[in-house]
């Protein structure tokens, strides 16, 4: 480990135990936010990548309409 990093440590274990949780607590919600930010960003990406690709119900239904058109005009 480095040096400052090895420095943190030590202070952080001085800390009492109240501060420990709550610097634990802290950590763990930063941890939880940048999570979060990176589904975000993952979720917004794909979202527009996708638009025009059709679901199977909607293929189905553009089948049909095509099936339907093709027996209006044989009449």
């Amino acid at each position: 480990m480095s040096a400052t990093l090895d420095r943190i440590i030590a202070e952080v274990r001085q800390l009492p135990p109240e501060e420990q949780q709550q610097l634990r607590e802290l950590l763990d919600r930063e941890t939880h936010s940048s999570e979060q930010a990176k589904r975000a960003a993952l979720s917004r990406s794909i979202r527009g990548k996708y638009r025009d690709v059709l679901t199977s119900s909607e293929v189905f239904a553009a089948r049909k309409a095509e099936e339907i058109a093709l027996e209006d005009r044989r009449r």
